[in-house]
């Protein structure tokens, strides 16, 4: 896949460049030629196994004499430290990789090249990542049908951190008859059936949700599990792992038409798993775990049809997401815009509608919260941000804010988010075209429900999560300098002095159809949602933003220090800030 930003030539799977990071465009899920285990008619019956007529080696005892120590594999790029276990047809050894590898901190894919500065899955800087030789476990084996199935996964260059794929798989002949390899990791995360059981819900939930997204990730790829038990996965503390691959199968081409009743019987797999996990083997769950998680287990295990992997981790994100709820919180908002020490008309424009106590059937707070920076001077900019504003508002005033006494159901956060910004969007360009003018607005909106927050965001407007140890940056900015910071041209210091960095490339109403990034963000007791304009981002540091939020009284009150701070520091724009605290 060649990235059309910076021409670097990445690896077929990969979602982000590693040359400049930037995202790549969606790529056929269409595999590679390969010989594929045909699969049975129905999913009901085991699944076959390759045949072969291998048969021992002549002389086996001679011909499969073990490596020496220092013997190199793969034209140079293990070399054998020592042999771990071995017979006649098989033996086991410790080795070490010949080149240094970086693995990303976020993810843990690894990059095998030195000049990849971002992850290929998730886009992360790894330009400062110290690379290591790491340390594996190979096997050797004389079967010429060894590791068939692994060796076509790797061919398939499957990439995703749910998965714990072997790390290289290879034929040589070092004596004679070829031999067929596969490299490990040398240490490798326990698996699931070193657990004890039941294991606490919440832990057992969040790893659910990480083997759903693989699940689907590998059905997307026409891969699927014979059956599935508790040594095809591994866990560590949080994380949990798709591993011992060698026991899926692919899917060929003619047999496609039946997959989905194949996919059906993995997922039901993965619930079965995880509610041995969370209620131990009665699987007594309605009487071991909450009702809403064990809602979401007993209705896949009972009735898995229609439900794909992908529909699965949304029920259990929503379960989870149940039980994190404080059974009573509040939304606490403060919120302030100002015109700025050197400009005449303030661009910028705020709604913060909310909270209300929501619907009847979530019982949970809901608000909207939205900043909007205009562009393109006076009847342009503060007309482009204000219809914006308005256009929001009524769409929230008819569809996720009613009267108390509602009982309906709020709709999708994602599906409103978008299709509210686009309606916006397309208000805004029809002004635009109409007044003859260069108009556009930024936008960063978050609706609110609970401790959830889903964020949307156009152009280079913020939103922050304010902890009491730190501030992090949630969206990303639609900037020229960012890019520039992503691509490794200059540094955060430089981008902060850059000439152009109020150059933005994606605002509301500059175009008929734009691009949306959408955020989720728990909002745990404590902690706030900030929004804004450049207006503060681009005059107070962040450092100093969260040691005002920190030593403030109420989200008022630091609403009002930080519009202070700003204008102290120049107040050279619109200054505009909106701060959403959850509360018990």
């Amino acid at each position: 896949m060649k990235c059309p930003n910076c021409g670097y030539q990445n690896r077929r799977a990969a979602q982000f460049c590693q040359g400049c990071g930037a995202a790549l465009p969606s790529q056929d899920l269409t595999l590679l030629d390969t010989q594929p285990i045909v699969l049975p008619s129905s999913p009901q019956r085991p699944l076959p196994l390759p045949s072969s007529d291998t048969r021992p080696l002549s002389g086996a005892s001679i011909a499969f004499a073990p490596l020496p120590e220092g013997a190199l594999l793969n034209n140079g790029r293990y070399v054998v430290l020592e042999l771990r276990d071995g017979d006649a047809h098989s033996n086991t050894y410790l080795a070490d990789s010949v080149t240094p590898i970086r693995r990303c901190p976020n993810c843990q894919t690894e990059a095998h090249n030195s000049q990849e500065r971002f992850c290929s899955f998730c886009g992360a800087d790894i330009s400062e990542v110290e690379p290591s030789c790491r340390r594996y476990v190979v096997q050797e084996r004389a079967d010429a049908q060894a590791f068939a199935l692994e060796a076509q996964l790797l061919n398939m260059r499957l990439e995703h951190p749910g998965l714990l794929l072997p790390h290289d798989f290879f034929t040589e002949s070092p004596y004679g008859p070829s031999r067929r390899y596969l490299v490990e990791p040398e240490v490798a995360p326990p698996l699931a059936t070193s657990l004890s059981i039941p294991q606490e819900i919440n832990q057992v939930l969040k790893w659910g949700i990480s083997l759903a997204q693989a699940l689907d990730y590998l059905h997307n790829h026409y891969v699927t599990f014979r059956e599935i038990n508790l040594n095809q996965i591994a866990v560590q503390d949080r994380k949990a792992w798709w591993t011992h691959l060698g026991a899926a199968t692919i899917i060929p081409p003619e047999a496609r038409a039946l997959a989905g009743s194949y996919f059906v019987h993995d997922v039901r797999g993965l619930a079965t798993a995880l509610a041995y996990l969370a209620a131990g083997p009665r699987q007594d769950i309605h009487a071991q775990v909450p009702e809403q998680a064990a809602r979401a287990l007993s209705q896949v295990i009972a009735e898995p049809t229609g439900f794909t992997a992908t529909a699965f981790a949304t029920a259990l994100e929503n379960s989870l997401q149940e039980l994190r709820r404080p059974t009573s919180i509040s939304l606490v908002v403060g919120y302030r815009t100002d015109v700025g020490q050197e400009r005449s008309l303030n661009e910028d424009s705020l709604l913060a509608l909310g909270p209300s106590p929501g619907y009847r059937s979530t019982g949970t707070p809901v608000g909207l919260f939205v900043v909007a920076d205009g562009m393109g001077g006076h009847s342009a900019g503060d007309v482009a941000s204000r219809l914006t504003v308005e256009t929001i508002e009524q769409h929230a005033v008819a569809e996720v804010l009613p009267p108390t006494t509602g009982n309906g159901s709020l709709p999708d956060p994602n599906e409103w988010l978008v299709t509210t910004t686009l309606a916006a969007n397309q208000q805004v360009h029809d002004q635009r075209k109409a007044a003859g003018t260069d108009m556009g607005t930024t936008l960063v909106m978050a609706l609110v429900v609970g401790d959830m927050a889903t964020i949307a965001n156009v152009g280079d407007s913020r939103a922050y999560l304010l902890t009491q140890n730190k501030i992090t940056q949630i969206t990303t900015d639609h900037s020229l300098v960012e890019r520039l910071v992503a691509a490794g041209q200059i540094t955060r210091d430089e981008a902060s002095h850059h000439p152009q960095r109020n150059v933005i490339y994606r605002v509301i109403g500059d175009k008929p159809h734009i691009e949306v990034d959408l955020f989720k963000q728990w909002l745990h007791i404590g902690e706030a949602l900030l929004l804004c304009s450049d207006g503060l981002s681009g005059m107070v540091p962040d450092e100093q933003i969260w040691q005002i939020w920190r030593t403030s009284t109420s989200p008022q009150e630091a609403c009002d220090r930080l519009v202070e701070a700003a204008n102290q520091a120049g107040g050279v724009d619109n200054i505009t800030v909106v701060v959403v605290q959850v509360e018990e």
